[in-house]
């Protein structure tokens, strides 16, 4: 199975995320630990949403929202009031499927 990790630039910090199925006719990836997904949502492109839905990190300008896959880039996290940089990394150079 194809796996996905966030590392918070702040402090190395991994998020990993493995993919679940489809979403909107994309690859959907659900983090190991907490009900969160990074998903293709047609309104925002690719984000990373809370077990209601609601989005909470994003690529930044320049990582493309039309990708089939979520882009390798950095990403922008906010959730009650803070903000945090992300790179997004493929576990082991996997093409997600």
């Amino acid at each position: 199975m194809a796996s996905i990790e966030f590392v918070r630039r702040l402090d190395g910090l991994v998020y990993h995320f493995d993919q679940d199925g489809t979403f909107n006719g994309r690859p959907s990836f659900k983090r190991t630990d907490l009900d969160v997904w990074c998903r293709w949502l047609p309104d925002r492109g690719w984000c990373t949403v809370d077990a209601a839905g609601v989005p909470n990190s994003a690529p930044l300008p320049g990582g493309t929202a039309g990708e089939p896959f979520p882009p390798l880039c950095a990403w922008r996290s906010w959730k009650a009031g803070k903000s945090y940089l992300y790179d997004l990394r493929r576990v082991d150079g996997e093409q997600p499927r």
